[in-house]
């Protein structure tokens, strides 16, 4: 299987190396003491710098940078040696990702979106990546992914039996797009129906009521959301199947509460072309018969002899 993009890791890259360069990293030995002319280290000077205060107590760079190195340096740090692991097997193979190859697979993670600036969008809120660090990532597993592969095969009858056994992947998907107000009980649920149908507008009442946290804020604004989404409530997903665009509905039943939908829109995904799909298939297919991903990271670490050095950063 595919390696899911990264989160946390590559996101706090830049943050902790640009910490890291501002500020003295802290060791088990004493710090040096002032020198001669009674002058203070530039890098005590850095962990000193006010970052925030609360109240009357402050917060230093060096104790943020503290913080960070403990919740999330022993993961950033692997994070750095694997993409230095991997970049030094790929020179060794001869084996590089083109421009090309990296804009079909954005356009793949893009699919689902109303545009480019909206996937963007989502992976910053969602992430907290940007552009630059969504197309590194990509760049990333592509490469692992070519290096996984190495010399697997995978022939033309194993596709069409793969594309035989699962006649439905590749056809076109329907996607729905809503807007939705949670409530606790069936009752509350109708009193705002109520409100509803004397015109009250749906983006407020969802902001003041609605208990999902995810959508209230957004006037109840769920998104687009593709049918048989495995995270969404299949009580929902039927109904919006079966409602018009404009039309609203409820109470419907949740695990927790009840909710008033409005059915803002549909589409249709399209599925890729023949040679799209097949191209995938086999990918797929060649994944399936390389080494787990995971296995194959911890393989170049240690091939390329990678070593933490801090016994504070060990996992």
């Amino acid at each position: 299987m595919r390696e899911t993009i990264r989160r946390k890791p590559l996101v706090l890259l830049a943050l902790l190396a640009t910490l890291a360069m501002t500020s003295g990293c802290k060791s088990d030995a004493e710090p040096a003491a002032p020198g001669a002319s009674g002058t203070i280290p530039k890098a005590q000077k850095a962990d000193d710098e006010l970052v925030a205060t609360v109240g009357k107590v402050t917060i230093t760079r060096g104790q943020l940078l503290e913080q960070l190195l403990a919740a999330y340096g022993a993961q950033t740090l692997r994070s750095m040696m694997l993409q230095e692991a991997v970049n030094e097997e790929a020179a060794t193979l001869h084996i590089e990702v083109t421009d090309d190859e990296l804009e079909v697979e954005l356009r793949l993670m893009r699919q689902g979106y109303e545009d480019e600036e909206d996937f963007y969008r989502a992976m910053n809120e969602q992430l907290g990546m940007n552009r630059e660090e969504v197309r590194s990532d990509a760049r990333y597993r592509l490469l692992l992914e070519k290096i996984a592969l190495g010399d697997i095969t995978v022939t033309q009858s194993e596709i069409d039996r793969y594309l035989e056994e699962h006649p439905d992947q590749f056809l076109p998907k329907e996607q729905y797009q809503w807007a939705q107000i949670v409530v606790l009980t069936d009752e509350r649920a109708r009193q705002l129906l109520a409100l509803l149908e004397e015109g009250e507008d749906f983006a407020e009442l969802a902001r003041s009521n609605s208990l999902d946290e995810f959508t209230a804020d957004e006037g109840g604004n769920v998104g687009w959301i593709e049918a048989g989404d495995p995270f969404e409530a299949p009580a929902l997903l039927e109904t919006v199947a079966m409602m018009q665009v404009g039309e609203v509905t409820g109470p419907i039943e949740l695990d927790k509460g009840y909710a008033i939908v409005r059915l803002d829109g549909r589409r249709e995904i399209r599925t890729k072309s023949p040679d799209e799909i097949a191209s995938e298939v086999r990918k797929q297919l060649a994944l399936g018969k390389a080494l787990p991903i995971q296995e194959l990271e911890q393989n170049l670490l240690e091939k390329y002899r990678a070593e933490v050095k801090d016994a504070t950063l060990q996992q």
